[in-house]
């Protein structure tokens, strides 16, 4: 374990023409949109706007209610190695022994920060849980160093905490415990979560088998979910865990993710604010984006491919497809559509349900542009983050 202030060190696009795909295109959001229309200018953009995918300060509902800064928030910055967690720990994996650094940190004082780089595979045998917590804790950052920082079979668990940081980890399979890659709950607040892969097994498997990648719930508010790759998965991503409107989270950011060969819930909404921005979906078997339960999303510039059934759903008689309400609760969502695009997807039906916007500012990507970064930019070995 070492002691200090510390940024990741992040390079790779930053240092190639590459970089070049993320500048000049965005649209500057400063009013009122109409659908189908975007205003403002492409006037080129420095390093610090949301268009860069290697900036380490989050965009969109994270940055506010103070920012989060995760582990590098805290006055005294305590990092560990986790592949060298025979000098720090007295546990006898680095599963364990990340387990219990984030269980000691309960005790840390308000002003501290822990920041675990992870270069190792955890898998479940590692852990003596079936999922590891975040639990009562403040200013914490897990990172991935290169692509080594895998979790295979078990997921992370945010409960009571807030400026938690999750970047560059690939979560895949994890179907033990509530089957959660990444569950945020129980009024957690500013977590950030970018830059990761979430997948797991579709195709011969039941729907059941496996629950969400990211599920956030109860209350919890101020997230970011950036640049992530969403891929192979039946129950993506959940926004509220029920119809009850006083566990409902609120003010979520979803920018820059690929969705990827899903079936539904990308994601499924209640209750709360949401923005998607510039996202990229494609190969979504049933449906996308499912606003219910007076959710108001700002769907905004994402680039949707093959995305529906176009099948009619029983229960609110809606066709299947980007944008909805569908499969049960008993009140709608509102979705507000500006400057999307539709290809081999069921869309001719939709229209904007409310003028609902976000209360902070941003840069937004035409679709296409969005679509090219996103290819070049979302989930892990992106950024490089140095232990």
């Amino acid at each position: 374990m070492f002691t200090r202030q510390k940024r990741p060190v992040l390079l790779g696009l930053a240092a190639t023409a590459s970089l070049g795909l993320f500048a000049g295109a965005w649209f500057s959001v400063s009013g009122s949109t109409e659908s189908g229309e975007l205003t403002g200018n492409t006037d080129a953009l420095d390093a610090a706007t949301a268009a860069d995918p290697l900036s380490d300060v989050p965009v969109g509902y994270a940055s506010m209610n103070g920012g989060t800064t995760g582990g590098f928030g805290g006055d005294t910055v305590n990092e560990y190695l986790l592949s060298e967690y025979s000098s720090w720990s007295e546990e006898s994996t680095p599963g364990e022994a990340l387990y219990e650094v984030l269980k000691d940190h309960i005790r840390a004082d308000s002003d501290e920060g822990l920041v675990v780089y992870v270069d190792v595979t955890v898998t479940p045998d590692q852990v003596g849980q079936d999922k590891i917590d975040v639990k009562d804790v403040s200013n914490v950052s897990v990172l991935g160093v290169g692509e080594d920082g895998r979790f295979d079979g078990i997921g992370f668990k945010v409960t009571r905490s807030e400026n938690v940081v999750f970047r560059n980890l690939a979560i895949r399979d994890v179907s033990q415990g509530e089957g959660d890659a990444l569950e945020v709950t129980e009024n957690s607040s500013n977590v950030w979560i970018d830059h990761n892969e979430f997948s797991s097994q579709k195709e011969g498997v039941d729907k059941d088998f496996y629950d969400g990648l990211v599920d956030i719930k109860h209350g919890s508010e101020y997230v970011t979910v950036s640049w992530n790759k969403f891929e192979d998965h039946w129950k993506t991503a959940l926004v509220g865990h029920n119809d009850n409107p006083s566990s409902g989270p609120d003010r979520i950011t979803y920018h820059h993710n690929l969705f990827s060969n899903l079936n539904t819930r990308v994601p499924l909404v209640r209750h709360a604010d949401v923005h998607m921005l510039n996202n990229v979906f494609q190969d979504i078997d049933g449906s996308a984006i499912n606003a219910r339960m007076g959710a108001r999303v700002l769907v905004e510039g994402n680039h949707f491919d093959n995305v529906g059934s176009g099948e009619v759903d029983t229960h609110a008689g809606q066709i299947q497809g980007p944008v909805g309400w569908w499969y049960g609760s008993s009140e709608t969502g509102y979705w507000n559509l500006v400057d999307n695009t539709f290809v081999d997807t069921p869309y001719e039906h939709l229209e904007s349900t409310t003028d609902f916007t976000v209360p902070y500012e941003y840069e937004a990507q035409s679709p296409e542009d969005a679509k090219t970064a996103v290819e070049a930019g979302a989930g892990t070995g992106v950024i490089d983050v140095q232990s």
